[in-house]
């Protein structure tokens, strides 16, 4: 199973706005290029706090005839409200993967909105994740989370490709993520290898694609 990260990222290397959220960042170009990234997958993860504060419709528009990766959404604590676009408009019906100390709660409220998978944990392993994702046969699976989701998966080594779209935007607010973020480093960042496999502007932005060796 292949696992990618795709992420649009400032020139001074922000993913976020200064409120926290990402909306109004990239163009229509960025848009149509993460529907490319997604007809080439099955799956699609996303946290819950993306949903929360971005609310995603997980459905290609701008490749014709292409199927729609399976939305996969992590929930450690908590639940989701079931009027979200991505129970709402989704193809598929969404597989939440929650944990044990959450499962009542996941129930409840999304029981008749999702596949529902409980961890033998109080987190979301993100070992146990790709296993899950492994024994349902996905083949290509898009990370879409946040900088500490991202973190969490790159920590495991788990990650083979990177999809960065850097966007014309200049914020300088100290403290705003990077693509990856945690308060602490990734464990030997400097040993690992990432090769531009691919390149090309689109307009004023900027794709790359990364991927491990």
């Amino acid at each position: 199973m292949k696992l990618s990260i795709n992420m649009a990222m400032t020139l001074d290397g922000k993913v976020v706005r200064p409120d926290g959220r990402w909306y109004g960042l990239t163009s229509s170009e960025d848009k149509t290029q993460m529907d490319v990234y997604r007809s080439q997958s099955d799956a699609v993860l996303i946290g819950k706090n993306s949903i929360l504060n971005d609310n995603p419709i997980v459905k290609i528009r701008a490749v014709p005839n292409a199927l729609n990766p399976r939305p996969v959404i992590l929930v450690r604590k908590g639940t989701l409200p079931p009027d979200k676009h991505v129970f709402e408009e989704s193809d598929h019906i969404p597989l939440v993967i929650c944990t044990k100390s959450n499962l009542k709660e996941i129930k409840t409220s999304l029981e008749n909105k999702a596949e529902i998978f409980a961890l033998d944990s109080d987190d979301i392993d993100p070992k146990k994740v790709t296993g899950i994702l492994k024994r349902k046969g996905y083949k290509n699976v898009l990370l879409e989370g946040g900088p500490k989701l991202n973190f969490s998966f790159l920590e495991a080594d788990l990650v083979d490709r990177i999809y960065l779209t850097v966007v014309p935007f200049i914020i300088g607010k100290t403290g705003l993520a990077g693509i990856a973020d945690r308060n602490a480093e990734l464990p030997g960042f400097d040993k690992q290898n990432w090769s531009l496999k691919q390149h090309f502007a689109k307009g004023n932005e900027i794709f790359l694609v990364y991927e491990k060796t």
